[in-house]
């Protein structure tokens, strides 16, 4: 593979690239759906045909028909562990219950109140069938099965997660909510009251078998942490659950990637300089009972006209097997617009999830990954620096002008910014020796634009060379009173390319990040209308280097005209670290060594000074 992920698995430095460190005050500001006077209507029984027949089914009527273990937690007065089964509701964040189509009693799982930190540590919940399932008198032996239940509540940082077993002893995980949204202080959603959710089984059972057991079971996504704000769950309702037989002819495209987010980097916005070839690749799941061999029909088109089609070779899939089938189009889009890609499977047993899309954008300057935005953001709230950005490939030398950024509520107004391009010279971000090859220091405005991107201009342009990768970060020394947030996509972030810089590691190059699962919205602007330095402008940098350096460093500039120069060298404190006294200098290129051997790691800013104008660059000392 060519790219090298990084994943902080540091509970209360990371949780999954959303929140570093979540309050609880703002976990209970997110009952979204408490009072919001909306319930969605039942779900009706979809009339069954062959292959998809009831053969088990359960609605908690019987409580005795399940067995809790609450890992020896004990429900109170105000606070509810484990699960339980009944009509009412118990959990701190919603008043309503699940609008299931049987209505009664429903399974709830609850672990305390964070607004008390009453959550419950080092448990496991589970809710587990109490008599086996005689699966093959009921279905005639086929094992091919299709779990179902319905489901309301939310998940934060948890494992909500479903096991079957033939003998009640060895367990087989076969479903989790983990591909739902987490629902957090900066985006998210509670899920639609009632979800319906289906899993399926074919596979999972060996043939012959006649005992089936079924396990429900909570956790938080870090068991072994003791840090309370990852025990929080918002609650968990399950009803009616049964057993259907498989379809014996079913499947279902789930995504569509419209770029190789394994070997290369998912763009949603691409500059005509950037575009190459399409690779689609489409995750395709075998929902039913039997083994088939499907193809794909890919499809692109743009301005409602198709530009591009094809099929993908056949490929066999076994029952329950979920793959992505990748498809080199040999199409490569050169026209400006908005592109649609839809992958078709063949029609069968249930036609309707035999089809998906996905958009990208075909600009003139404009290299983001962020699909429209959503309601989510980047949030953090250590009182350090921190910094967020992605990864970019350059396709074809073109010249970098600036960076857009989405500010989101929250960002304070007049704080400064750093805005770095560095060049990898390795497939990690964390590589010491990556160079700065473009930044920019600036001052947000006292009213920060959240509406709309804001365009951060370099002093000077650069030139990304075909084949390289670069990352674009937004950097900031937050406070308890200035803090920076950055919107992220509508939707997540497949290829993983989202970099975090903070106080993660402990010094070298350990503190930047990259495998985030949500899309930062830091894009490229190649557009040539924006400024740049002039020929008259007193002073313009040249290199620095070595940058980042572990002693000396040497800054090269160039004076337009004879003038008077101090160099001054700051923290990110504003503390003087440096400084070459007044001179005049002539026209045209010099430079200066500074000693840093004496600096603490961190971010240095050069000002060179002129009766005209101050004008600020910087480096970093490892």
């Amino acid at each position: 593979m060519k790219k090298v992920y990084f994943t902080i698995l540091t509970v209360g430095l990371a949780f999954s690239g959303i929140s570093q460190k979540v309050d609880k005050s703002v976990i209970i500001a997110n009952k979204k759906l408490a009072n919001a006077g909306y319930v969605s209507p039942k779900p009706t029984t979809t009339p069954l045909k062959a292959g998809g027949d009831v053969v088990w089914s359960d609605d908690f009527s019987t409580p005795s028909n399940w067995v809790i273990d609450n890992d020896g937690q004990v429900s109170t007065a105000t606070d509810a562990y484990g699960w339980d089964i009944g009509a009412t509701e118990q959990s701190w964040w919603t008043s309503s219950v699940i609008n299931s189509t049987s209505d009664g009693n429903f399974a709830e799982l609850n672990n305390g109140r964070p607004s008390a930190t009453t959550q419950a540590l080092d448990v496991q919940y589970t809710l587990t069938t109490a008599s086996p399932i005689d699966v093959n008198a009921l279905s005639g032996g086929s094992n091919n099965y299709i779990l179902e239940f319905q489901q309301y509540g939310a998940r934060f940082y948890e494992a909500q997660e479903v096991y079957i077993s033939v003998d009640n002893i060895n367990w087989t995980l076969v479903g989790s909510n983990n591909d739902i949204e987490m629902l957090t202080a900066d985006g998210g959603e509670a899920y639609a009251n009632p979800t319906v959710k289906t899993i399926n089984l074919s596979g999972f059972i060996p043939g012959g078998t006649n005992s089936l057991w079924i396990r429900f079971s909570w956790t938080s996504e870090f068991p072994t942490s003791t840090n309370a704000n990852v025990w929080v769950a918002y609650g968990w309702m399950i009803d009616d659950v049964r057993i259907l037989e498989a379809y014996p002819n079913e499947f279902k495209v789930s995504t569509v990637f419209t770029g190789d987010i394994v070997n290369n980097w998912d763009y949603y916005s691409i500059p005509t300089a950037q575009a190459i070839e399409k690779r689609v690749g489409v995750i395709i799941s075998n929902e039913g009972g039997t083994a088939q061999t499907k193809a794909v029909s890919i499809d692109i088109t743009s301005g409602g006209t198709s530009v591009f089609s094809g099929t993908t070779p056949s490929v066999s899939y076994a029952p329950g097997v979920v793959d992505t089938v990748w498809f080199d189009t040999g199409f490569t889009p050169t026209a400006t617009g908005l592109y649609t890609v839809t992958a078709t499977l063949p029609a069968d047993d249930l036609p309707t999830n035999n089809s998906a899309s996905e958009n990208f954008v075909i600009t003139n300057y404009l290299y983001g990954h962020n699909h429209p935005l959503g309601t989510g953001r980047f949030a953090f709230s250590q009182e350090a620096e921190i910094g967020i950005g992605n990864i970019y490939e350059a396709q074809a030398d073109q010249l970098l002008k600036g960076i857009d950024v989405a500010f989101a509520t929250g960002t304070t107004g007049g704080i400064f910014l750093d805005v770095f391009l560095y060049e990898m010279v390795s497939a990690s971000v964390q590589d010491p020796s990556n160079n700065i090859v473009a930044d920019l220091s600036i001052q947000l405005p006292t009213a920060v634009n959240t509406s709309t991107f804001t365009t951060l201009v370099f002093p000077s342009p650069y030139t990304m060379e075909a084949g390289k990768t670069y990352y674009a970060i937004v950097r900031t020394s937050q406070t308890a009173t200035e803090k920076m947030r950055v919107k992220s996509s509508l939707k997540g972030d497949a290829d993983f390319s989202t970099v975090i810089y903070g106080p993660f590691g402990t010094g070298g190059g350990v503190n930047n990040f990259l495998g985030w699962d949500a899309a930062a919205a830091v894009s490229l602007n190649f557009d040539p209308v924006l400024s740049i330095n002039s020929a008259n402008t007193p002073v313009s940098f040249g290199t620095i280097f070595p940058n980042p350096t572990t002693d000396e460093t040497t800054i090269n500039y160039s004076l337009a005209n004879a003038t008077d120069v101090a160099v001054v060298v700051v923290d990110v404190t504003g503390r003087v670290m440096y400084t070459a006294a007044n001179e005049n200098k002539t026209a045209g290129e010099h430079s200066l060594t500074v000693d840093a051997s004496a600096f603490a790691s961190g971010v240095y800013h050069v000002n060179v000074i002129t009766p005209e104008s101050t004008v600020t660059t910087k480096f970093i000392k490892r």
